[in-house]
């Protein structure tokens, strides 16, 4: 596993695709963050700073979709994987490998995207509104979300032979996460009550209660849905509005696990002739 580990950071050294990957996710936490400079230079608006702070959880989800089925497809090509099994690799530890190095890429990548976010940020943006401990379960949650996203691509890009076919897999089933989170999304936003009503006392009660608002049974099931999607979780990130902060991580793990030894069982039983 180790010498595994040794060549594919190797390659990572020498990828214009894993650099490519570094430079647009640094350039896009700096468009992001001079975008709202550029708003509190010339209007005095002032922002919190995790309105940028997450927004990577959702990119990399899309960055990663194109990375790892090109990264480690070429496996396929040039016969890098007969090679590691004739070397005495077994394909648990091929299958492993390739996982950990695209979570550290999607690491690495995630710092790139949050440095120039902290360099302007932390002069210009307001104090995150949470308090330390949830901030600090906001962070976990992110990075094992990409830890998610990895195991789902590395599934299908160890078990699809061409390269292209893996990465319009992973994008386009990405695409269709993103979209029926989305959807998920819609019914859950709307408020239990239309307007509040403020009585003499100065209190505040429930007026009119919302028709289009979701509850019971029906509210669990899908929030349930939404937490179990990693698109799901990547859009409470970006707002950086979450419920439950403390159980989308285990959620998170829970798919690493599926799709890790599903992924993993089917590679074991895969033709590579």
């Amino acid at each position: 596993m180790r010498n595994l580990l040794s060549a594919n950071l190797l390659r990572l050294r020498k990828s214009r695709l894993f650099w490519g990957l570094l430079g647009a996710m640094f350039a896009l936490g700096a468009a992001f963050t001079l975008q709202h400079f550029s708003h509190w230079f010339r209007w005095g608006a002032r922002f919190y700073l995790t309105i940028d702070l997450f927004t990577y959880a959702l990119l990399l989800g899309f960055g990663m979709a194109v990375f790892i089925p090109l990264f480690f497809g070429a496996e396929y090509s040039d016969g890098a994987i007969r090679n590691k099994l004739t070397a005495g690799h077994s394909r648990l530890s091929i299958y492993l490998s390739h996982l950990i190095t695209s979570v550290v890429v999607a690491l690495c990548a995630a710092g790139a995207y949050v440095l120039p976010v902290l360099a302007v940020g932390l002069f210009i943006y307001e104090p995150p509104a949470l308090e330390a401990g949830t901030l600090a379960l906001l962070v976990l949650g992110t990075l094992v979300l990409l830890a998610a996203y990895c195991a789902l691509y590395t599934f299908v890009t160890m078990n699809c032979s061409r390269k292209s076919t893996a990465a319009v897999i992973c994008l386009l089933g990405m695409l269709a996460l993103y979209l029926v989170a989305g959807r998920i999304e819609i019914p859950l936003m709307h408020p239990e009550y239309l307007n509040w009503v403020v009585t003499e006392a100065g209190e505040m009660i429930p007026g009119d209660p919302n028709p289009r608002y979701v509850g019971g049974m029906e509210r669990v099931v899908l929030e349930t849905l939404q937490d179990l999607l990693p698109t799901g979780q990547s859009l409470q990130y970006m707002r950086a509005d979450v419920a439950h902060p403390a159980r989308l991580p285990l959620y998170s793990v829970i798919d690493v696990a599926a799709f890790t030894a599903a992924g993993a069982a089917l590679f074991r039983r895969k033709d590579l002739k």
